[in-house]
């Protein structure tokens, strides 16, 4: 290894100045402290589901939640609250309202990566087109807790039939409780075929989409369990989000990379999280290398048990040098510094 990419390696923690490396040197924190965690590339036993994120947009929160069906956990949902921050692939650090307003591939791998897995589809609908799907089956029937006041009229508490409208205004006046709001209304959506193909503003395939949430069909949505850090910053709360994950969804916890663009070419983190993310690896730090000059893409394991991720990740990029240092990033198991060589 050359001795100036040892030197740069052992403070590579700098790369995280600031809230960012708060965020994910309590991630690390965290999963160490998780002694009951299983190992990465390990899995609850459950056939892993498979995923698809839906996103709500017209509210002034975040609306996203990843859906499952299929696999041996049967079917299920999780919704990411609003304002937590999450590590966006080639973003960096975001908040959810930020990765809801991503172009639909960029917030499918954003939350992908926030949860650990792959997200095989995913889908956008706004509140119009939501509030239409909810009037074209006759309204959404939702389990008021309490009694709310929508356009003038008060609905609820108990078994409610809302009208399109009266769901979008639910959702779109939910301030602080825009987490309880969506679950509610989640699971209600996943009660029975509600959204149809006609009804999403974007999808990768929307017939694929569809035919998912019809899977999910019966799910009782949960909710990302969270941290504050730093006084002021939410994040998924480690090692709970992963064991979680597991539970609903029957998937692996990932393995965490470091993931630095050194070639300046636009775009290379979410095309490097498209291809590892699959794969069994989470993007702990997304951000940019010392300089934009390197032509080779290196894979740095830190530690000769790592080298095996390394490989799994050079096969998943489809270049790339693997080397090993023995000296800990602090971050994660494997860096990766992107080159010119790394193509699309």
């Amino acid at each position: 290894m050359r001795p100036d990419r040892r030197r740069r390696l052992a403070p590579i923690a700098a790369l995280a100045a600031g809230i960012l490396l708060v965020v994910a040197v309590a991630w690390w924190a965290a999963r160490d402290e998780g002694a009951d965690v299983p190992a990465p590339g390990s899995s609850s036993g459950a056939v892993p589901a498979e995923l698809g994120v839906l996103s709500v947009t017209g509210a002034r929160q975040a609306m996203l939640a990843v859906v499952g069906a299929g696999g041996g956990a049967g079917p299920a949902a999780l919704v990411l609250p609003p304002g937590t921050s999450v590590v966006a692939p080639g973003q960096g650090e975001s908040t959810t309202e930020e990765v809801q307003a991503l172009p639909g591939e960029g917030m499918r791998i954003a939350v992908s990566n926030a949860v650990g897995a792959w997200a095989s589809h995913f889908g956008v609908v706004d509140l119009d087109g939501l509030s239409q799907a909810v009037d074209r089956v006759g309204g959404l029937s939702v389990d008021l807790p309490d009694p709310v006041t929508l356009d003038g009229e008060v609905v609820g508490p108990g078994e409610t039939t809302m009208t399109g409208p009266q769901v979008a205004a639910f959702l779109e006046d939910a301030a602080d409780e825009t987490s309880v709001r969506w679950l509610l209304v989640l699971e209600s959506l996943l009660a029975g075929s509600v959204l149809e193909e006609g009804d999403l503003l974007e999808s990768d395939d929307v017939a694929a989409f569809v035919d998912l949430l019809g899977g999910a069909e019966g799910a009782s949505p949960g909710l990302m369990p969270t941290q504050v850090v730093g006084g002021t910053t939410t994040i998924a709360a480690q090692p709970e989000t992963d064991e979680l994950m597991g539970q609903l969804f029957g998937t692996a916890v990932p393995t965490p990379v470091v993931v630095e663009n050194g070639s300046g070419e636009a775009g290379v983190g979410e095309l490097v999280g498209a291809r590892i993310i699959p794969e069994g690896f989470r993007i702990v730090v997304s951000g940019n290398a010392e300089s934009f000059r390197y032509e080779v893409t290196q894979i740095t394991a830190t530690g000769d048990e790592h080298v095996d991720d390394a490989d799994a990740i050079r096969d998943a990029l489809g270049t790339g040098e693997v080397q090993v240092t023995q000296v800990p990033s602090g971050l994660a198991d494997v860096v990766v510094v992107t080159g010119r060589d790394l193509e699309a």
